[in-house]
């Protein structure tokens, strides 16, 4: 005798036929879609899109949730940051960056890769290259004029290696060589920084002192564009 039992089944949204004998399930209606880690975490991007604009326009308030999409990105890769501004057509920005690893590339360009569209928002892949910028982090502070690199080409690897001096990093070397990176990443463009700077080794420099035949991050970002691309 042959004959079936129907199951429905709640947490799939669907229903079972249950066959006497060879005990085949068939799912009749189709399964609720897993989200991927991508979809995931631009679906959530979507729906806490009105408190992120809240606190890009006032930074000094709901800053919770600023880390909780921290740690959003991080569940997609640990490797990636997310960083927010406004520019002055006031689209909301987001700039999806490894922080300089070169293993945060591939993820950092895969999130960013048919991003959904997002009403006024503009999402970017690497810190952006720009003329000039003005940079601090944790206290240290410095021009970027105060800084001079003696470069070399590689042709080999497609690089070029730097040398890199700046006045009065002697007062604190490891946060003035941290801050330099970040001018690096916002002159050169962090893409740039990544791929296409190979060695790279710091000098602290007098501050009545100059480097001769060195060039600015900008010159050095030129020479990239010219002799890389």
């Amino acid at each position: 005798m042959f004959y079936a039992i129907i199951i429905f089944d709640a947490t799939i949204n669907g229903v079972y036929l249950l066959f006497k004998n060879d005990f085949r399930m068939l799912n009749v209606f189709k399964r609720k879609k897993i989200e991927t880690p991508k979809e995931k975490f631009w679906n959530w991007f979507i729906d806490n899109k009105s408190k992120i604009e809240k606190f890009i326009q006032n930074p000094d308030v709901g800053g919770e949730i600023y880390e909780e999409l921290t740690v959003k990105i991080k569940e997609f890769n640990d490797l990636l940051f997310p960083e927010l501004m406004i520019d002055k057509n006031d689209n909301y920005i987001l700039i999806i960056t490894p922080d300089g690893m070169s293993k945060g590339v591939k993820p950092t360009q895969e999130l960013e890769r048919n991003h959904p569209e997002i009403e006024n928002w503009i999402v970017k892949k690497f810190r952006q290259a720009t003329d000039n910028v003005s940079l601090g982090i944790n206290g240290v502070e410095f021009p970027i004029d105060d800084i001079e690199i003696l470069h070399e080409l590689d042709e080999e690897k497609e690089k070029v290696d730097i040398r890199v001096f700046i006045r009065n990093m002697s007062q604190d070397e490891k946060g003035y060589q941290h801050l330099a990176f970040l001018y690096f990443d916002h002159i050169l463009g962090e893409f740039n920084t990544i791929t296409r700077v190979g060695y790279i080794e710091f000098f602290d420099l007098e501050s009545d002192k100059m480097i001769k035949d060195s060039i600015s991050l900008l010159e050095l970002r030129k020479f990239i564009e010219k002799e890389l691309y």
